[in-house]
């Protein structure tokens, strides 16, 4: 693994949905999932998001979710990896169960 690489700890699945990430403050964020799973998810952004950023998502399409995540990495141009934080057990089985 080359530095700076992290490991995904869960498989993802291409999955594309629509997908609202909201800051403390400031009008809301529209993205567009690249792909889903029960660890985090890939977005493409309308706007840019900073590393390391903790934001307030809402996943509506095939299944819907909603709680924390945090921006890991910008892979391309506004396509971003983020891992979800503190999911509650009820949205990490609607995720899993896309797998």
């Amino acid at each position: 693994m080359a530095a700076g690489e992290e490991r995904r700890r869960a498989p993802r699945v291409a999955m594309a949905m629509g997908c609202r990430l909201s800051r403390d403050t400031g009008t809301p964020v529209t993205a567009r999932t690249i792909d889903v799973g029960p660890g985090g998810m890939r977005v493409h952004s309308d706007r840019p998001l900073r590393i390391d950023e903790v934001l307030d998502f809402d996943l509506d399409g095939e299944i819907h979710v909603s709680g924390r995540a945090r921006v890991m990495r910008e892979q391309t141009y506004r396509v971003y990896a983020i891992r979800f934080e503190g999911l509650g057990a009820p949205e990490e089985r609607r995720l899993r169960g896309l797998l």
